[in-house]
């Protein structure tokens, strides 16, 4: 069933709702790479285009209760992430099965969305890490979607299953190799997005740590700054560019984004790909893997 979304109420003998959201457009915020996001209005315009995929990375109960129209799940915090059992990124063949169970295939245009928030960002770094040419993010989400009385609907769609070919990409990937590499490296920097009070080891987030605390250095900017509190989308680039700066997250050095579990963290690395950083890599298994090691230094 697809009907419309609005923000306060449904509208009326079935016309849509249209809410204004106050946003500076897209391509005007001055992002290096403004092809990794999608607007709403450019995802509207491709109802039912078979050459896109929409991918729901919400919760399955969520993305049951209403979805776009024709969009795929694959839960950003879920067994659709492979992981190796240390938490690194599995082999590529495990993502060619989740890929290929949903229909997508290695030419396709991939949109992720989820509220907004950091599920897309784990999703839609998956996607990059396995080689695909050509996902985006939802700028503003669903939140924004259904804000605007764009269609939603609760129909499960079943694509042909395809054949996907993943290759893994190592410039966007940080291993718990890499991370113990670049330690006390004057061009790595490691960007913790977690909450302050788990950058300071006060609390632990969602199902505890061995060791609390950061990585020895890291530096601290949380996922939430990245994003404008009241549109739900990113950030124009100069005022995203200052606040990394100001926590000497520069271009020119090789930057390690990471969290706890690695949503939010590989949401940061794909904004730092939007924004131009060719050295960002998300670090996926983080602070709870980087804490679990019997050799690895912990901060607080």
């Amino acid at each position: 069933m697809i009907y419309c979304a609005a923000a306060d109420r449904q509208p009326e003998h079935g016309q849509r709702e249209e809410i204004a959201i106050a946003t500076i457009p897209l391509l005007q915020r001055g992002y290096a790479n403004p092809e990794l996001l999608a607007d709403t209005d450019w995802l509207a315009a491709h109802p039912a285009d078979p050459r896109v995929r929409i991918v729901d990375a919400r919760a399955p109960q969520q993305y049951e209760s209403s979805h776009i129209p024709g969009a795929v799940n694959l839960d950003g915090f879920g067994s659709d992430i492979p992981r190796a059992a240390n938490a690194d990124m599995a082999d590529p063949q495990e993502f060619e099965r989740i890929a290929g169970r949903v229909g997508i295939d290695n030419d396709m245009t991939v949109v992720v969305y989820d509220a907004p928030s950091q599920r897309m960002g784990m999703v839609a770094w998956t996607f990059l890490y396995y080689g695909h040419r050509d996902v985006r993010i939802l700028d503003g989400g669903f939140d924004k979607w259904s804000a605007e009385g764009r269609p939603v609907s609760t129909d499960m769609p079943d694509y042909p299953r395809t054949t996907y070919v993943a290759k893994s990409v190592a410039e966007v990937y940080c291993s718990l190799a890499d991370a113990k590499a670049g330690q006390g490296r004057s061009d790595f920097v490691f960007w913790d997005t977690r909450t302050p009070a788990e950058y300071e080891g006060t609390v632990s987030g969602f199902g505890g740590l061995p060791r609390m605390g950061r990585i020895p250095g890291a530096v601290h900017l949380e996922w939430t700054e990245l994003l404008d509190p009241e549109t739900k989308t990113l950030k124009p680039a100069s005022e995203l560019r200052q606040l990394l700066e100001s926590r000497g997250i520069t271009p020119d050095k090789e930057v390690a984004s990471y969290c706890q579990g690695g949503a939010r963290g590989a949401l940061a690395a794909v904004v730092l790909r939007i924004l131009g950083y060719d050295r960002a890599r998300a670090y996926p298994g983080s602070f709870a893997q980087w804490s679990g090691q019997p050799d690895t230094p912990v901060e607080r």
